[in-house]
């Protein structure tokens, strides 16, 4: 008899499908190639392997894509790279290997878009995506320890972005009358401080400073500048000075330079403006490098124009602190001291670099000293609020929690309008106790005091993200971001709140998918 005809078509049929391991023998061949670092040969063999492969198979489809996603990224072809691993995880959702793969492309598509302004919004899509992404790895897995890096480093990158993006938009938002307060606290010789004469705009200006009514301080500056008055220029300080304090930078730094240019033989009121711009340009997020050399480079005309100016010491000792110059921020703080004995916050804060030096260098008895000397500094400098801060900080350094909390009380008798120091003193009942709930509602009680301390808010934040509160936690930072001055401090919350977002948007995912294969090693 001839042959069973059924038979044969049943074979027939079977050679024409799709072939599963056929398929993992072309991809074993991509991956050799690989290795090899021949990664157009190897795309082309994992695309031989995905026509192969049968569609049912999602595991073994989603890791091919994987696999050619990583071949795609070697050549820097990021777009093809993001195509497939977003096919990789529609045949497997929990597939960690991708989710993390399409983390890093994203960042690298961030990082490759010029500084302009015009990339800044595709900038910020990437990297978000890039947190969602490793995000849900980590909630798939946990955090690696270079993973944790790469979320630093994204954060870093987002925070900035949504920084300058912030910047562009905000509205003029006057601080709290203890935060102005505050910041004129860094300057002994600020050309607000002299004695005028007449009774012009500038006069009216510099009467609603010390009445407390600042919301009137512009405006009175304007009609002076206006009025080209006998006190115009310092009327243009100013209002810078009050422009910096409304977080209106851009345009602060614009009237600051024409100070600058204008103030001629007026060398007190130019080494003012350089200072304020100084710090304008550290506290931007525009380029790091030229931020620190725009900033230095006014710090240091103006010690050449008065080196005895205690004010430039003082700030730029900030400056090197902020960058970690510590030798040259504590010869700054010395210096700054030593002009002006009187000057209470260059005096506290050089006590405060000095008990960090004796702590690097263990010289308990060094120690003890400066602990002895802030004890003076508190009696000397009794409305300093800086004085019983870091007082405190150190007495909590050294474990002394009740002295810590003394100080931080009388800080609070002393300046009942200063609602950093009572969110300080709930942190460090918290340290002694645990008691969350005590702590939050002190914080409440800070924001009573003043509701726009924008320490209250972070610092309710980051308990949240403790409790594991990611959207409390988004809610608070939303708060406090529009309440601080400089692009910097704009970027750390806006790190802290993208941090809080993308575990909240990654959890809310996870739980709203169905039961994906997760990573089945077949790489």
């Amino acid at each position: 008899p001839g042959p069973c005809k059924h038979t044969s078509a049943v074979s027939t049929a079977r050679m024409g499908e799709k072939s599963l391991d056929q398929a993992l023998d072309i991809k074993i061949k991509g991956n050799e190639f690989f290795k090899k670092n021949e990664f157009s040969k190897a795309i082309e063999l994992y695309t031989e392997a995905i026509n192969t492969c049968p569609p049912h198979r999602q595991v073994e489809l989603a890791v091919i894509y994987q696999n050619r996603a990583a071949a795609n990224e070697r050549l820097e072809k990021y777009d093809d790279g993001l195509k497939d691993c977003d096919d990789s995880i529609k045949l497997n959702n929990r597939y960690g290997k991708s989710l993390d793969r399409r983390s890093k492309i994203h960042k690298k598509i961030a990082t490759t878009l010029g500084a302009g302004d015009e990339n800044i919004a595709t900038k910020v899509f990437h990297l978000k995506q890039a947190m969602e992404d490793v995000s849900m790895v980590a909630q798939l897995e946990g955090y690696k320890h270079e993973q944790l890096l790469f979320v630093d480093e994204v954060l870093k990158h987002l925070g900035s972005a949504l920084a300058v993006m912030a910047a562009k938009k905000r509205e003029p938002n006057l601080p709290s009358s203890h935060t102005i307060i505050q910041y004129f606290t860094s300057f002994m010789d600020d050309p607000l401080f002299d004695c005028i004469e007449g009774e012009g705009p500038y006069a009216k200006a510099k009467q609603s400073y010390e009445n407390k009514e600042y919301e009137m301080i512009m405006k009175f500056c304007q009609e002076e500048i206006t009025a080209n008055g006998p006190y115009a220029l310092k009327a243009k300080l100013l209002k810078a000075t009050f422009l910096v304090l409304t977080k209106q930078l851009e345009e602060a730094l614009q009237l600051l330079s024409a100070v600058i240019e204008e103030a001629g033989t007026d060398t007190k009121v130019k080494v003012n403006a350089l200072v304020k711009r100084g710090a304008l340009y550290i506290q931007r997020c525009h380029d790091p490098q030229q931020d620190a050399t725009l900033s230095y480079s006014d710090f240091n005309l103006a010690a050449e124009l008065d080196p005895t100016s205690a004010d430039v010491l003082m700030n730029r000792g900030q400056i090197n602190l902020l960058l970690d110059n510590f030798q040259a921020a504590v010869d700054d703080l010395t210096k700054a001291s030593e002009l002006r004995p009187d000057f209470a916050l260059a005096n506290v804060q050089k006590l405060y670099t000095d008990f960090l030096a004796a702590q690097i260098a263990n010289d308990l008895k060094k120690i003890d000293e400066i602990v002895e000397n802030f004890k003076l500094a508190v009696e000397k400098y009794p409305t300093c609020v800086e004085a019983y801060a870091l007082y405190a900080k150190v007495l909590q350094e050294k474990s002394d929690i009740d002295g810590a909390d003394e100080m931080y009380k009388k800080g609070i008798e002393l300046n009942p309008d200063n609602a950093n120091l009572i969110v300080h003193r709930a942190l460090l009942a918290l340290q002694k106790t645990g008691d969350v709930d005590i702590t939050m509602g002190e914080i409440q009680r800070a924001i009573k005091v003043d509701e726009k301390c924008e320490f209250a808010y972070e610092t309710i934040g980051q308990i949240e993200i403790q409790r594991d509160n990611m959207e409390e936690a988004v809610k608070a930072f939303d708060k406090a971001i529009p309440l601080v001055n400089t692009e910097l401090e704009m970027a750390h919350l806006f790190g802290l709140r993208e941090s809080a977002f993308a575990k909240m948007i990654s959890k809310r995912k996870l739980q709203e998918l169905p039961t994906g294969m997760q990573d089945m090693g077949l790489d």
